[in-house]
């Protein structure tokens, strides 16, 4: 199984916790090592870690996007824009004279 860093951060704080507070520990360790922190990292790696994650399960939904064409302009309406702007230009040109 595999865990999340956090997850993994949170079952080596508690399971050294608890080694702290007398809790047996279950695998044979070096002499070297004392900390319970550095025990518990032994046993997670060893697997056999007393502690269970339960992870939520995660529904993953695909939304379906309804794709809208582009509605040409009638080419008829477009060439009246253009003509009523030119128009407009035209007559505000004549006014500034």
């Amino acid at each position: 199984m595999s865990y999340t860093k956090f997850e993994i951060a949170r079952l080596l704080g508690a399971r050294a916790l608890q080694i702290k507070m007398g809790a047996p520990i279950l695998i044979r360790i070096p002499k070297t090592v004392e900390k319970p922190l550095d025990i518990a990292k032994l046993e997670l790696e060893k697997g056999v870690l007393p502690i269970t994650v339960k992870k939520r399960e995660v529904k993953r939904v695909r939304k379906k996007v309804k794709i809208i064409p582009e509605i040409p302009l009638e080419e008829k309406e477009e060439e009246k824009k253009e003509e009523s702007i030119v128009e407009e230009g035209e007559e505000l040109i004549e006014e500034m004279e």
